[in-house]
């Protein structure tokens, strides 16, 4: 007998322990239910008026029925359900382990998934994989093989496979439910393998102290080649994906010192349009004739890096006296 079919046999177990559980309490319930009717309908009206009425007490009744009815519907959504060859239907989401490529059935022979859209730019045949920058939703968990769907990175989780259980691994949790980072979440190479613990640290601080980092790329993490000296070294990681995407840059050393990473708040809005008003001016030839647009063509945009874009249009006269836009 594998693990899967001795919890699957256990899950099974505890269910029916709960059902029958539920079903005695509902009939002890009952049965004070009857009972507390037949109290009230036998005392006389000066003794009732001391205590609670009965119909107050049969409402309580009722709804200590409905939350034991309640009680034992969320037990049974806890009960993960059975599926594939002796399966159970986990769907929480962890992370990965080195390197896998995802197949189209549980086993090491079945066929690979095929990559369409590198297949057609790179040539050749590539393959969907899974590795240590990817999460992903265990749907069905069997005795050597996990069916998954790819959560992390984003533009991926239309892929669905197989890949075998070691492949997977639980992701660590602080107390506040964010992630907690760990060695094997990251790709090590010379520049970075050295510090280590340090990257580790600081990773774990970012994640924690910035709101805006509740996604980081694992696999961007690296040594920057522009802000580094050869006795200073300087590395980035990218926090959010697509258009929200942004690096923060960090030293060893912050792993031990006050250094903050909490989220940069944006420059406000009409602070950010004075400041490009005042820019357009000192660009233009005659500044006084400058006629900056703050409504009709301004559009402002925040950013998750706290940076902050303004577009706008104005119109100013030139050498010649002319007015242009």
């Amino acid at each position: 007998m594998n693990l899967v079919q001795i919890i699957f046999r256990s899950i099974m177990a505890m269910k029916a322990f709960f059902i029958i559980s539920g079903v005695l309490i509902l009939l002890y319930t009952l049965d004070l239910k009857l009972d507390l009717k037949s109290f009230f309908a036998t005392e006389n009206v000066s003794d009732v008026n001391q205590q609670v009425t009965s119909s107050e007490n049969v409402e309580e009744i009722e709804k200590i029925e409905s939350a034991l009815n309640v009680n034992i519907q969320n037990n049974r959504k806890r009960i993960p359900a059975p599926c594939g060859d002796g399966g159970l239907k986990i769907r929480d989401i962890v992370a990965v382990s080195g390197d896998s490529e995802v197949r189209y059935d549980p086993s090491a022979s079945a066929q690979r998934k095929r990559n369409k859209k590198a297949s057609e730019i790179l040539g050749g045949d590539h393959f969907h994989h899974i590795d240590n920058s990817t999460t992903v939703r265990r749907l069905c968990v069997q005795s050597e093989w996990t069916q998954i769907q790819i959560v992390t990175p984003e533009w991926l989780t239309f892929v669905r496979g197989w890949v075998p259980n070691q492949a997977l691994r639980e992701i660590e949790r602080a107390e506040n439910g964010r992630r907690v980072y760990v060695d094997d979440d990251f790709y090590w190479d010379d520049d970075t393998s050295v510090f280590k613990s340090q990257i580790i640290n600081v990773v774990n601080k970012i994640s924690q102290e910035n709101t805006n980092c509740r996604q980081l790329d694992t696999a961007s993490m690296a040594l920057s080649p522009t802000r580094s000296t050869p006795n200073n070294p300087v590395f980035f990681i990218t926090c959010g994906y697509g258009a929200n995407a942004f690096n923060v840059w960090f030293k060893p050393e912050d792993a031990n010192s006050e250094q903050s990473f909490k989220a940069i708040q944006p420059i406000g809005k009409i602070a950010a349009t004075d400041t490009c008003e005042q820019a357009a001016k000192l660009a233009a030839i005659h500044p006084s004739t400058v006629e900056f647009s703050r409504v009709w063509d301004l559009a402002y945009m925040p950013h998750a890096s706290g940076r902050a874009r303004i577009i706008s249009t104005f119109t100013a006269k030139n050498r010649v006296n002319l007015e242009l836009k």
